[in-house]
């Protein structure tokens, strides 16, 4: 009779300007998010949106604009929010190492080799092995591994694993066990994430076959020995990784946990680029940053970085090697960074390698510490003569360096900020004379 919907009559819908909210609302969102770690109530934010809808609906719509401008999915947020809970810790965690020294206590010391592990996860857990059939699946190549729970527990290992990279998927499958984790990815390396508990759980086990391999109190000493060395030697890293028999990854991240605990170096970042060979091209994969936000830093507009840096800089040299022959050694070098329009300057080293399985893609893992005073201290081969010092910034398109030979992109971002700065500066003047 009213030739209108009972929905309309009612307000069951919300209108136009507060379609998000009642989105949000209705979704599981809230639930989803990991805001527990961060110590804030879903409820007070239900309050906080009942009482200023229109203002928190444009808030929101503000975001979501962001997000699709950047191509941010939920998968950046849970990545994000990992990492600002590994910052907040400075990404050292008492309960998984106290696990790891009990479970070593356990093994006698045992310096945890590939077949012991096997026999562990094959006799307590019941796990079965095979080869993961690359000939008939070649989609998979850049898979590690691939976990069955179903079917007894078989794991499949990529068989053009190294050494290091089959030693952490079988202490990574015994730290789940450990930790009795049943969230968890059944691929490793994977590629959807669905939900924040399953990340975090995956980090922890990370963590924790990590801790089993490089025994903390040992690499304590080795490093304080390393630092204690008047010239830098990358033949000593190279020991170290086969010593503990682990990747680069492994070995450089696992100092951003015992750094800061026992030696008091806080202000630190890690960084892992990946590079295809034959191309230009060199994609921020990973990152953490303790006690600040360090440059150098990801962005996701497509920026270039610079070229200076030592982690692109060991990559350039690795494929140059591949391309004369020499085969997918390791590159490891140093470099003291000073960031141009900044104090900052930063003892960098990094390390080049073949990223197998995965083909035609090489990477690079980068340790950054803030240089002090304190550190100069503690570091010894910081006063090394031999170690480059070179003049860096962020991105090509942010950087004022003129006639710089290692550019690859026109400084577009800086040239608008100085020609906004030169508009004002004119609207100044103007004032002043009328």
């Amino acid at each position: 009779a009213l030739e209108t919907t009972y929905e309309e009559m009612v307000s069951l819908k919300l209108e136009k300007k507060l379609a998000l909210l009642g989105d949000i609302i209705q979704s599981n969102i809230l639930n989803e998010l990991p805001l527990e770690f961060f110590g804030v109530d879903s409820n007070k934010i239900l309050t906080i949106l009942s009482e200023a809808p229109k203002k928190v609906n444009a808030f929101l719509s503000t975001l979501l604009e962001l997000s699709r401008n950047t191509e941010l999915r939920n998968e950046h947020f849970y990545h994000t929010a990992l990492r600002s809970y590994q910052e907040l810790n400075f990404n050292y965690f008492i309960d998984l190492e106290k696990l790891a020294v009990e479970y070593r206590k356990e093994k006698d010391g045992s310096m945890m080799k590939e077949g012991e592990i096997k026999n562990v996860l094959q006799s307590k857990y019941g796990y079965n092995f095979q080869e993961l059939d690359l000939a008939q699946y070649p989609e998979l190549i850049s898979i590690r591994s691939v976990l069955y729970p179903k079917k007894g527990n078989l794991l499949l290992i990529n068989p053009n694993l190294s050494l290091a990279q089959r030693r952490f998927i079988f202490a990574r499958e015994l730290s789940f066990n450990l930790l009795d984790v049943k969230v968890r990815p059944l691929t490793f390396s994977y590629n959807r994430i669905r939900s924040f508990d399953e990340l975090h759980n995956n980090f922890r086990a990370s963590y924790l076959s990590v801790s089993l391999l490089i025994d903390e109190a040992r690499f304590k000493d080795d490093i304080k020995d390393f630092f204690q060395t008047k010239k830098f030697d990358s033949k000593r890293i190279d020991k170290l990784l086969t010593k503990y028999q682990v990747t680069p990854e492994m070995l450089l991240h696992r100092l951003t946990s015992i750094l800061p605990k026992f030696f008091g170096i806080r202000s630190l970042f890690f960084l892992r680029f990946n590079n295809p060979r034959q191309e230009d091209y060199f994609s921020l994969s990973k990152e953490l940053h303790l006690s600040k936000k360090h440059n150098p830093h990801g962005n996701r507009l497509g920026e270039h970085y610079c070229r200076r840096w030592v982690a692109l800089g060991v990559l350039k040299e690795l494929n140059k090697n591949q391309k004369s022959g020499k085969g997918n050694k390791l590159v490891i070098r140093a470099q003291v960074s000073k960031y141009l329009g900044s104090e900052n300057e930063y003892l960098c080293i990094s390390i080049a390698r073949h990223m197998g399985p995965t083909p035609n893609v090489n990477s690079s893992v980068t340790l950054g510490l803030l240089v002090n005073k304190d550190l100069r201290k503690k570091v010894v081969f910081l006063n090394d003569l031999s170690i480059k010092i070179r003049e860096v910034n962020s991105t090509c398109e942010r950087c004022p360096a003129e006639n710089c030979k290692d550019r690859v992109a026109e400084s577009f971002v800086i040239n608008n900020i100085n020609a906004k700065e030169k508009v004002k500066g004119a609207l100044s003047n103007l004032e002043s004379s009328l």
